[in-house]
Order: structure tokens, then sequence, then C-alpha cells
């Protein structure tokens, strides 16, 4: 599983309940594609609730097809933006009726915003409905004919990684697998679906983030031209990196990937005119959609706005510099600097420096000790530069600071969430929703804005995070957060620490700054 699936799978299965995990099916769906669904299918069809889909149904009995359905084939995958959804519906439900095809959608649009998020698994992402043609002769005349419906239609939805787009459209994708595939449960409780082969044997039944048919499956359309990057069967579109590199805008060599995530890449590479190692940042259209004062803004939107920050902050020492930003094909890439480093906690959690499980450990406190004095000294000079620009920074995490662990040179990366004094108030009321869990101040949700105070308490609990990362558990029992330092307090932590902790938490700055110079002099 990707790294980002994993990340994917627990804020999921924390959506439903703040304080258990639970399955999307047991979250209560809204009424809106129920209702337009219901409308538009005829009474003797039924609507079914399945997870995160709502299930359409022919009617069972003598019609058209009695025959069982196939429990594998070629299915079509409709995309769609939020704004495109109703009209979707519209073009593709009559016609799937007129063909007695039956087909799932979206429950409602926060399960549509789950399917598009960034941190959705590639393989999964992107579907707005599936259709099941029971056989390859009306798969290949139903997407034929969805395409003509949909063709002058202004509508279309997110590349899906997945599958092969049909001819041009913007909106029609398909790829082979299981409509009801055998399952088998795995040791660690999991389970894998699979198709099986004219032999009898299993295969898995992969969504990987590029189309691949099984070895014994033609496309039926393999004759036909495919416009943009996808002509290779075997690779998602986009910078995938290869031997020898991908270029872009005929300068960036990209040399190889640092993550993925649904919404666009992040590579490594070099800028072929300067010789300077570059960060690429890729962000695909339609993924990641949200609706900011009244617009939706997808990935591509964000990117541009962190290239902006950037911008607002060169010259900083300890920021990226932005080097350009321009689309490619479909998608929109920003190069920055490259910078080197450690996530923040993973520089706490080296085995000379690991604080908390070694407390007693003779001289363990006294090597943390100055450590801790030079990073909160310099976090503190980093924010008040940035907010010195009048940009707040949003969601200040350990995954979005880096340290050299040598120099202990520190960096701020990762801008999208991040605000200007001067933006739009919707976009400044929508950075009080992002963020990390257990760097988020208290009150920022009840706010309309961000404020410099949201930086300071992030800062507080990354200090506090370098002494034991349990900030997490806040959110679930506030009063932890004093009792766990005062206990690591009397088992040896220096009073100071929790001064400067408590002085930043309540964005007394001058006050943590007094704290550390006493203690420098101390």
């Amino acid at each position: 599983m990707e790294r980002h699936a994993a990340m994917a799978a627990h804020h999921l299965f924390g959506l439903v309940d703040p304080r258990h995990y639970e399955p999307l099916s047991r979250r209560e769906i809204t009424p809106e594609y129920r209702d337009a669904l219901t409308g538009l299918l005829p009474d003797t069809w039924s609507l079914e609730r399945g997870d995160v889909w709502l299930q359409a149904r022919r009617p069972a009995g003598p019609g058209p097809r009695t025959a069982p359905s196939p429990t594998q084939g070629f299915k079509i995958h409709v995309s769609s933006a939020p704004a495109h959804t109703f009209r979707l519906f519209e073009l593709v439900v009559p016609v799937c009726v007129e063909h007695d095809v039956e087909f799932k959608a979206a429950a409602d649009p926060v399960m549509l915003g789950l399917i598009n998020s960034k941190t959705q698994e590639r393989g999964f992402a992107g579907k707005f409905m599936t259709v099941y043609p029971p056989d390859e002769d009306v798969f290949v005349r139903l997407i034929e004919t969805l395409y003509r419906r949909t063709a002058d239609e202004p509508v279309e939805g997110p590349y899906i990684l997945s599958d092969r787009r049909y001819r041009d459209s913007k909106v029609l994708f398909y790829r082979y697998g299981g409509f009801r595939p055998p399952r088998r449960l795995g040791v660690d409780g999991t389970q894998t679906t699979f198709l099986v082969a004219p032999d009898g044997t299993y295969v898995a039944d992969e969504r990987l983030p590029c189309f691949r048919l099984p070895s014994w499956v033609r496309d039926p359309f393999e004759e036909e031209p495919e416009p943009g990057p996808e002509q290779e069967q075997e690779r998602e579109p986009g910078p995938e990196p290869e031997p020898d590199g991908t270029l872009l805008k005929d300068r960036y060599l990209v040399e190889g990937a640092l993550t993925f995530s649904n919404a666009g890449g992040v590579y490594h590479g070099t800028d072929r005119v300067t010789g300077r190692q570059v960060v690429v940042k890729e962000a695909r259209r339609l993924t990641n959609c949200t609706a900011i004062g009244g617009r939706t803004v997808d990935a591509v939107d964000m990117l541009r706005h962190e290239y902006d920050v950037l911008r607002r902050l060169d010259g900083l020492e300890f920021v990226p510099r932005p080097v350009d930003l321009f689309p490619e094909w479909e998608h929109t890439f920003l190069v920055e600097e490259r910078v080197t480093g450690i996530a923040f906690h993973d520089f706490w959690a080296r085995d000379d420096v690991i604080l908390a499980p070694y407390l007693r450990r003779p001289g363990r406190v006294e090597g943390f000790v100055p450590l801790f004095r030079e990073v909160a000294g310099r976090l503190v000079a980093m924010v008040e530069a940035v907010h010195a620009r009048g940009v707040v920074l949003g969601d200040l995490s350990p995954n979005n600071v880096l340290v050299d662990p040598e120099t202990r040179r520190m960096w701020f990366i990762d801008f999208e969430s991040s605000v200007g004094e001067d933006d739009d108030p919707a976009l400044l009321a929508y950075g009080t929703r992002w963020g990390t869990p257990g760097f988020l101040h208290p009150r920022r949700s009840s706010r309309d804005r961000l404020l410099p105070c949201d930086d300071w308490y992030a800062v507080a609990m990354l200090l506090y995070s370098s002494v034991a990362p349990t900030t997490a558990f806040f959110a679930l029992n506030p009063v932890a957060q004093d009792l766990i330092l005062d206990e690591l307090v009397a088992l040896g932590v220096p009073d100071r620490v929790r001064s400067v902790v408590a002085c930043l938490a309540a964005a007394d700055v001058a006050g943590a700054k007094a704290v550390l110079a006493d203690w420098e002099e101390g």
C-alpha cells in the first residue's frame, strides 16, 4: 500500500466519529444525489446504499436481460467536477436505463469529495459513476452513445489514473475489472479481489495509477489514436520518471519521485539552465476540490496560491526559492529550489537525541537542552520573519519543517495552506479549517480568519513534540497537555521547557524570548 493510501485509510475511518474508527457506510448521506437519481429512474428500478455509493439496480424478473450479471468485464467510469454532477446524471442515467444497464454513483457530494481528495489512493480515485455493461458488444455501443451525449456539453472531471480515456472525452474512461469479483481474506484481515483468467486461475484485480489490461484481454479501441501522454498504456499521465529522466518545459529534468498523492506527485530533478537541483510539484485539475466563498477551487488553484506565497516570502533564507510555474499537458507544475534535511519529528527521533523513553539515561537531558534552546530560538525568529511579510503559515507541523542534522539549519516547506493578510476573506476563512491535528489552536475553528497566534500555538506544539510526540491526543483530552508536561518536568525535563511552550501557546512571544535569553545566559 502506498504511504499516502495508508494516510487516507486513517483519515477516512475517522470521519464518521471523532473518537472511534467507523466505516464510511455508517455515515448518514445527504439527499441531493438520491433525489436526483430517483427522479430519473423508472419506478421499477431500485437504489441501494453500498459504502460510499448508491447502487442503481434494474428490476428483477422477466425483461430484456434476464441472464445473471457477469462477474467481470469492461466497465465505464464517469468522472465529474462538483459543479457538473447533476447535469451528468441527466445525460448518463437515461442511456443506462434505455440499455438496461446497472450503475452506481457517489452517494452524495461529500462522498464525491472524498473520492477525489488528495489523500485518496490513486488507483481508486476519480470515479463519479461506474457503469456495468453486461458484455463487450454492449460496452462498445454504450460508451460511444455516452460520448455523443456528452461531447458537446460543458462538463468535465478529473483524469482517472487507473483507466484509459475514451477518445477525447473529458468525463468518460474505461478499464477491465471485477463487477462482483471473488474475494480472499488475508492473514491481516484485509480482503483482496480477483479476476478469473480463461484457464480458471485467479489473478489479482489491481487498481493501479495507470491503465493496464489483463494478459488475456484485448482493448477493443486499441487501434484508435490516444491524445496526450496516456498513449503508453502502463504509465499514468504526467512526468512519471524514466531511467534517463523526463524533461518538462524543455528545461527541468525530472529524475525521481519524492512522494505521490491523488492531487499530483512531488519530484526531484535538475534545472538544465542553471544546473541547480529543484523540486517539482505537480497539480492535477479537478482533484482535491473544495468550496471557498461560493466557488470551487482545486489542486491547481492551490498550487498557484502556493507559488504566490513563495514569491511573497522570496529572499528569506529558510524558504525555498520559487523558480517557475507552468502548465504542461493537463497538469500544472511548480518548480522551487531543492533544500535538504530531515523532517522535524525525525530529527528528534534519532537514537542519540530522542528524550522521552530515556529521561533517566545519564547525559540524555543535558544533551537535549542545547538542541531545544537552539531550535526554539530559530523557530521563533523564522516565524517572526514570515509574519513581517504579512503571511500566516497556517499549517505548521513536523512534516512542514526540515532540519539539517549536521548544521541544524531549518527550512519551512509546503505553503499551500498559508495566507496573506490581504487575501480574499473567503480564503482567510477557509484557512481556519486546514491544518494538522495536534497543531491547531483550540479556538481556531471558531474564527473567520487565520491569525498569527495560530502559528505561535503550532510552534509551541512543535517544541512540545520534541519532548513527547503526544500532541494529537490533546483534542480528545485537553487536560493531558499540562499533565504530561508536568510529569516530564518532574522526571527531569527543565522547567524552562514548560515555560517556553506555555508562553508560545499563549502567543506571548516576548515572554518566550526572555526565557530563552535568560536560559542562554544561565
